[in-house]
């Protein structure tokens, strides 16, 4: 582990448990927690409404202005949560990336208990199927300092603990042991999942103030 002040960012679908870990982790780290959909709710940095969805479209330039501006006074580690929290954050200042992962089924099972509607429930279980927050953190700040954790069978307490392993040296860092596409297609789901799945939008679908 280096010295020095760390950025730690906790990504992945929502639903994956990204909130929870983060409050514990910055508790563990005794860090400053900045909550990315918080942020931008609370300092209206939003670009325009999706009436569809009914979520607020971050502004994304003034998003990387206040995070920037968060982390130049931060006076020790900071553990930036957030479903495109890799898209704040630059690849210069060299932040540990940690993308959380969730199975499909048990993700679905978690967004339905949240009430979320039906396509919201497809939109977010695709997104986790085709890795999107796992490519999108990968393009923008590169594979040195990311690292995947399946959440499936771990509590938060768990999940953080693996985390804070890995920030000490104690475990690698890894990435590409998720493969739910593969998954699926050994169990013969793969058809049905992908006639069933609606149109995912990328990356820049991520930028929404709603779930963190």
């Amino acid at each position: 582990m280096e010295g020095g002040a760390r950025i730690i960012l906790i990504t992945g679908t929502p639903g994956v448990g990204k909130t929870t870990v983060a409050t514990e982790l910055a508790s563990r780290l005794k860090a400053e927690l900045v909550n990315v959909g918080d942020l931008v709710r609370n300092e209206n940095l939003v670009a325009e409404s999706d009436k569809e969805r009914g979520t607020l479209i971050a502004d994304i330039k003034k998003v990387r202005a206040r995070i920037r501006s968060i982390l130049r006074k931060a006076q020790g580690d900071t553990v930036v949560e957030g479903h495109y929290a890799y898209d704040v954050v630059s690849r210069e200042s060299n932040p540990y990336v940690f993308v959380l992962r969730r199975d499909p089924d048990a993700l679905e099972a978690s967004l339905k208990s949240r009430g979320y509607d039906e396509k919201k429930i497809q939109e977010n279980v695709a997104a986790e199927v085709l890795d999107v927050c796992l490519i999108g953190a990968m393009k923008r700040l590169g594979p040195e300092r990311l690292c995947e954790i399946d959440t499936t069978s771990m509590n938060v307490e768990s999940v953080a603990k693996e985390v804070t392993a890995i920030l000490k040296g104690e475990k690698p860092m890894e990435y590409g042991n998720v493969d739910w596409l593969g998954r699926l297609e050994e169990e013969g789901r793969l058809e049905r999942f992908l006639s069933q799945m609606v149109r995912v939008e990328g990356v820049e679908y991520g930028h929404t103030a709603g779930d963190s």
